[in-house]
């Protein structure tokens, strides 16, 4: 197979290492973007604003700050500045005012990067068509130097670059286009997951307008 793979390689001409680069780079961002949406923002959205709001309900905001304090997903961080916002005695205006800022940090991190993908495909498959370019011409260059013994390997050598890059091409763009709209649906839903659990602790924030918190009514 490695033999296969390498005379692949050898027969594609000059754009197989570009469409090969540009396969490294989808490869790359497709994987940063997975450990993201997998890891870093696969948050129990629900249970940190629960743990949130149940813990300002009580007045005791140092051990949401501790525990939120410890995730980097933007739900937490976000949920962080808004505790932190309690805790310093802003009132529900300067709450929301405070978290919305903070979310025109955070929200665009769910579609990082994404657009790269659909641009990698494209080079992908403008680089595959420019070596089908490159391989018949070389191929009827060569042709019209030829003579009639070698005239078919050299034609049958030019139209295998050409057709050896066109599917090279297409074979890394097919898979950047469907994971794109894969991270795409992730993204989305992490995103529509985050306003829910941000709006409902500002809402039930809102709510308690008149209850200071603990620390502030012992001051």
């Amino acid at each position: 197979m490695f033999n296969t793979m390498a005379h692949f390689f050898q027969t594609g001409g000059p754009m197989m290492g570009v469409i090969l680069v540009v396969l490294a780079a989808a490869a790359a961002v497709a994987a940063e973007r997975l450990h993201f949406y997998l890891r870093t923002a696969r948050e129990d959205t629900s249970r940190l604003a629960d743990l949130a709001a149940r813990h300002v309900a009580e007045g005791d905001l140092q051990t949401p700050l501790r525990a939120l304090d410890d995730s980097p997903g933007p739900v937490a961080r976000l949920l962080h500045r808004g505790v932190s916002e309690l805790w310093e005695g802003a009132n529900p205006h300067e709450l929301r005012r405070a978290v919305e800022e903070m979310a025109l940090q955070e929200m665009p991190r769910y579609g990082k990067r994404l657009n790269y993908l659909p641009m990698l495909a494209n080079v992908a498959t403008l680089a595959g068509l420019l070596g089908t370019i490159f391989g018949l011409q070389g191929a009827f260059g060569a042709l019209a130097a030829a003579d009639a013994a070698t005239k078919a390997s050299v034609l049958a050598d030019g139209i295998g670059q050409a057709m050896n890059t066109t599917a090279f091409g297409l074979m890394v763009a097919m898979p950047c286009l469907v994971l794109h709209a894969r991270l795409g649906s992730l993204a989305q839903s992490r995103s529509e997951a985050c306003d829910a659990a941000v709006v409902r602790f500002l809402n039930f924030c809102e709510s308690r307008q008149g209850a200071a918190p603990r620390h502030l009514q012992a001051m």
